[in-house]
């Protein structure tokens, strides 16, 4: 037997749909927090992929960190290529023969390499070097937001994006799977957003960057989407992954279709004025391949309205249940 006031409830969103004005979701609703197995699988994944990947981009040289440059055309009493092992001081330089002081901070091995090549042809005809970092000095990263362990962790040498999450203890229940990588250049600071779900999904680890020091990776809480009406299980869900509106329904237990209107259901999207576009659901069509089951959006709210002959009958056959049982 439908309980009288959740009808009122029911009955007055589907007037609000009916009648087209626009509504905005009011709490309280029932938290849903992702499933366990889904969630550990997912940080598998990316402690996996972290484990695998190198990371996009090449290690900048620091301070403290300690270079070997080989020398391939100056012997030493052995008759072997020179090895000059030199540590990058505090503003950024090393020391070598005949060149002098040179400005290593900020660039790559190659970088360094092409740049000492340059200098040294003021003596040597086609110098042959290479730049090695036998020691990586230690730097800091801040890993924010919704992890396990959110905090600031000391690394040495080359590390990214995911090795830091994984550091981290990997997402927590909360989590999206967008995160932003927050980094301090010369002039400005550069905010680059990454999908986590990608990465996981097609393997691309082109978007597994390498950290630099100071780097901060934010882990924002999942978006949520709202499904009301004649569903099994009414309420908020994250939006933690690309979901359709027929996987939304699902998530929220799926229609009661003993009294729910179908062709009337609407999902209503937030514009940029405020108000809410009502954008019909054609499940039956969506269903039968005949509609497109298009991707919801964070903020959304799919209303199942309640039929009003359906209600009619539902209560007719409960009074005579009552009246049979009497």
């Amino acid at each position: 037997m439908t309980d009288p006031k959740r009808f009122v409830v029911l009955l007055t969103a589907a007037i609000i749909v009916s009648s087209g004005c626009s509504v905005t979701p009011k709490g309280p609703y029932p938290e849903s927090s992702q499933d366990s197995a889904k969630l550990n699988e997912f940080n598998s994944k990316i402690a996996l992929l972290a484990g695998q990947a190198t990371g996009e981009g090449e290690y900048l040289i620091g301070e403290e960190d300690l270079l070997e440059v080989t020398l391939f055309d100056i012997q030493d009493k052995n008759g072997l290529p020179r090895i000059i092992q030199a540590r990058v001081s505090t503003s950024g330089h090393v020391t070598l023969p005949y060149v002098g002081k040179i400005k290593a901070l900020g660039a790559t091995p190659h970088d360094f390499e092409e740049h000492l090549t340059s200098e040294f042809m003021r003596f040597i005809r086609e110098p042959q070097i290479t730049v090695f970092v036998r020691e990586y000095r230690s730097y800091q990263i801040s890993v924010v937001g919704y992890v396990e362990n959110p905090g600031i962790y000391e690394l040495k040498g080359r590390r990214t994006l995911l090795e830091g999450l994984a550091m981290a203890g990997g997402l927590n229940e909360d989590a999206g799977r967008k995160v932003r990588l927050t980094r301090q250049l010369e002039s400005e600071v550069e905010t680059i957003l990454l999908d986590l779900e990608r990465i996981a999904r097609e393997g691309d680890l082109s978007l597994n960057l390498a950290l630099l020091p100071g780097d901060v990776i934010s882990v924002p809480q999942a978006g949520v989407f709202y499904v009301e009406g004649m569903v099994t299980k009414p309420g908020a869900y994250p939006l933690q992954q690309p979901t359709t509106v027929s996987q939304a329904l699902a998530t929220a237990g799926g229609m009661d279709f003993t009294l729910a209107n179908v062709s009337g259901t609407v999902l209503l999207r937030k514009m940029d004025n405020g108000e809410r576009e009502q954008i019909p659901v054609r499940y039956a069509a969506i269903k039968n391949g005949k509609a497109e089951d298009f991707m919801i959006e964070e903020d959304d709210v799919i209303v199942v309205p309640l039929s009003g002959t359906k209600f009619i009958f539902d209560r007719t056959i409960d009074l005579f249940r009552v009246n049979t049982a009497i």
